[in-house]
């Protein structure tokens, strides 16, 4: 069976008659200057712009309403690293800010990590990134915010929705709902949010030689900005990135939690590989769904590799293993696991939460998701030898 493709009515008059025209990065880089009068961006944020723009250019083949979504994507980031260069260097004491231990969750892409952040965002004591703040981390100076940030997430949820029905059941983004802080390593543009939702190989390739240092210590900074003024909380951050980089994250927060989720590759990689499918077919009509499955089944056993090897050259970090399984079969057991692992105390009113949370976040609540190996060209032989240094360490049993 084919896979099933969908594009809104105005979206596809949008492509008929717009003509496409390549995104400039120069052009965006003045316009956001000019907005933000007296701060700049370095010159290695403006040659990572320049690859980024390059490779969409000449390797992406977006549509004109994808690169219309995509240069307004790209000016709202470089407005927010300039909003959030002026706004720290009007409140210097922002970097004061003690991070406390986080709990970081990872793991393979549908592995069941959106759904663990979402249960232990939702207890008291924890609190997680919300979809608003992480598209605007930084307030707009009026007196209606953060009404006008939730006001902007709302709107780019209802998009997305009418945009891609399709994507919006596979992975939601709830405006209101906990989000991964990748989007806030993305405001260096070092993450890997364009590879998953465009095809850049090139920058891809020069992304997984770069110091990642910059962009999780930019995350830091932003976790600082988001907290200030607030009641003391524990962050509960969630991202499949960190498997890649496992050596930054502890590295910057070497007293956290990090939970691993783990899910058989035969299960989730066909699912994500479906997700990035969907991703990308927002921004373009020539997706390649092999292409995807190929890029995707070779980084995400490089991401496990690299996890596991420092996990064996860190004994004093603290992980903690989780399966997909036990997650989904009893959530609230998993959670209070979490609990005793921490030291929390397990209350009535944290149960109450997660309970209220299960509800909230249930599976398909949007639509099933359908896919199967065969629509990527995936064999479960060559999943499993890919594979295989996982599957023996994490279920030889």
């Amino acid at each position: 069976m084919p896979i099933k493709n969908y594009e809104p009515r105005l979206i596809r008059w949008y492509n008929r008659w717009v003509p496409n025209k390549d995104i400039e990065y120069h052009q965006m880089i003045d316009k956001a200057q000019k907005k933000i009068e007296g701060f700049c961006f370095d010159s290695a944020f403006v040659e990572r712009l320049r690859r980024l723009c390059q490779s969409v250019n000449e390797e992406a083949a977006l549509h004109p309403f994808g690169r219309f979504m995509l240069k307004e994507r790209l000016s709202g980031i470089l407005l927010n690293h300039l909003r959030a260069k002026q706004y720290l260097k009007q409140n210097p004491s922002i970097l004061k800010e003690i991070i406390a231990p986080p709990i970081l969750i990872t793991g393979l892409q549908r592995t069941g990590t959106t759904y663990l952040q979402r249960l232990l965002g939702a207890t008291p004591e924890h609190r997680a990134l919300q979809s608003w703040e992480a598209l605007n981390p930084i307030p707009f100076s009026s007196a209606k915010d953060p009404q006008k940030r939730i006001r902007i997430a709302l709107n780019s949820q209802r998009a997305l929705r009418y945009i891609s029905p399709i994507f919006f059941s596979i992975h939601p983004v709830e405006y209101n709902s906990p989000e991964e802080e990748i989007l806030l390593n993305d405001m260096t543009l070092l993450s890997a949010v364009h590879e998953a939702t465009m095809h850049v190989p090139s920058y891809a390739a020069w992304l997984s030689e770069q110091d990642h240092r910059i962009s999780y210590e930019w995350m830091k900074n932003m976790l600082q900005v988001l907290q200030f003024g607030q009641e003391s909380a524990t962050w509960v951050l969630k991202t499949p990135q960190h498997l890649e980089y496992m050596d930054v994250v502890c590295e910057q927060f070497p007293r956290s939690l990090i939970i691993h989720l783990h899910r058989q590759p035969i299960e989730c990689l066909p699912s994500f590989c479906s997700m990035v499918y969907h991703s990308r077919r927002i921004f373009s009509h020539q997706v390649n769904p092999k292409e995807v499955a190929q890029h995707w089944l070779q980084k995400n056993a490089s991401m496990l590799e690299k996890t596991l090897a420092i996990r064996a050259q860190n004994s004093d970090q603290q992980f903690m293993d989780i399966y997909y399984s036990d997650l989904v079969k009893a959530p609230l057991e998993t959670v209070q696991k979490i609990y005793h692992k921490v030291g929390k105390a397990w209350t009535p009113s944290v149960e109450s939460a997660v309970l209220n949370a299960t509800k909230k976040h249930q599976k398909n609540k949007y639509g099933k998701h359908h896919y199967s190996l065969e629509d990527y060209g995936l064999h479960q032989k060559r999943i499993e030898e890919q594979f295989s240094f996982y599957i023996d360490h994490y279920f030889s049993s």
